[in-house]
């Protein structure tokens, strides 16, 4: 009899383990606690703003190439928008403008050397005498592992890093999500999984777990036999359910979104340098500003006052609103890299995604859905299992 396989979380982790599952034709029940699906990568509506926004800004490159297969399999794909091959960069404080591209970054090759070959500690032991620390590898850093460079695993950059420059223009390639997280994200690989017949449970707390029973806080599934179970949570949320699967630091990520008075026309998201946030994204007349590893909440008002220049507008403060996520990702030290786990665990038949798991990413959506892929091909016993 084949197996069911019940995923608990429907995060991004969980969704891809859901849809991998489905897609090869085994019977799949997703549970998440919430009243909807996404977790830390979600679109909602904003009353201050009356405005539909995502909880963090996100961008997709051609590299993760996991992630752009769960778009193609879920039909996510049709809402997201293919960037030319660059990254635009601001300077917040001079109006300096330029762009990065795989054969044109604005450092030596001598520190692109340095950065993608290190030899162990931090971002900041092996890049911060570099000239281009403060202005590039500083803010880079931040952006790519939402952990300052003082305690930032310098080999997981590198490996980043690599794998961004030997992808070629391809690789470069940002996607970007026009019409919100959500859209392109999670409502396809719903609708995606209804239509493969997938079980669907919201409002369902995971209290515990035996070899027979998965017990919510209102109900308790009973498990065949056969069954296979993926705990696609984060690593607090399994310290009542599966121990001893360490204690991991984590960095906030924060942000603020501000109501333009019109439409604005950039149209790519730009990379900040030299002040509070590390990204600007517009989407119609909403901009938003993402702030790495963040500790406290951002001042608006002197946030506006940096970004309104790079703008071209000239208004006070408008309306807008702070969205900070406490436990956004792992604070990504080179302890911490060593100590995250796999996907399996001491239970049979039971399995970990996250973006928090053993992973050559930082916590990012290619990490998240990699790590459900994988989940789903232990829980199958198939290498082969693919999302697209």
């Amino acid at each position: 009899m084949k197996p069911v396989v019940h995923v608990v979380g429907a995060g991004l982790a969980g969704l891809a383990a859901a849809l991998a599952v489905a897609r090869s034709g085994h019977a799949v029940h997703l549970y998440e606690a919430a009243p909807q699906a996404g977790g830390r990568c979600r679109s909602f509506h904003d009353p201050v703003l009356d405005r539909v926004i995502d909880n963090g800004s996100h961008l997709l490159l051609g590299v993760n190439r996991v992630a752009l297969d769960y778009l193609k399999a879920s039909g996510g794909l049709d809402f997201v928008h293919a960037l030319p091959p660059r990254i635009h960069f601001a300077h917040v404080g001079n109006g300096h403008t330029w762009t990065a591209s795989p054969t044109r970054l604005p450092v030596s090759a001598w520190e692109v050397l340095r950065a993608v070959w290190p030899g162990g500690g931090t971002v900041a032991q092996r890049l911060g005498s570099c000239r281009g620390f403060a202005d590039f590898w500083q803010p880079l850093c931040l952006a790519i592992m939402n952990t300052a460079p003082a305690a930032a695993d310098a080999r997981l950059f590198a490996r980043v890093l690599r794998a961004i420059l030997l992808g070629g223009r391809a690789g470069f390639r940002g996607y970007a999500f026009p019409h919100g997280l959500s859209a392109a994200l999670i409502d396809p690989a719903l609708a995606r999984l209804g239509e493969l017949g997938a079980g669907i449970h919201f409002g369902q707390r995971l209290t515990g777990i035996s070899q027979q029973w998965l017990t919510f806080a209102e109900r308790a599934v009973s498990l065949g036999k056969n069954d296979r179970v993926i705990l696609a949570l984060p690593p607090w949320a399994l310290e009542s359910l599966l121990p001893d699967n360490g204690n991991f630091d984590t960095e906030t990520i924060t942000n603020v979104h501000f109501r333009l008075p019109h439409a604005h026309t950039l149209s790519h998201p730009l990379g900040l340098i030299g002040g509070m946030g590390q990204w600007l994204f517009v989407r119609g007349d909403v901009a938003s500003v993402t702030i790495s590893a963040a500790q406290t909440p951002p001042d608006a008002a002197i946030l506006w006052r940096e970004i309104a220049p790079v703008l071209d507008l000239h208004l006070p403060l408008p309306p807008h609103r702070v969205v900070q996520e406490k436990r956004a990702t792992l604070r990504h030290t080179p302890s911490s890299s060593r100590r995250r786990p796999g996907p399996t665990t001491d239970r049979d038949g039971v399995f970990l995604a996250g973006d928090w798991l053993a992973s050559p990413w930082p916590c990012t959506m290619e990490s998240a859905i990699s790590s459900g892929l994988a989940a789903a091909r232990l829980a199958l016993g198939r290498d082969d299992l693919r999302l697209s």
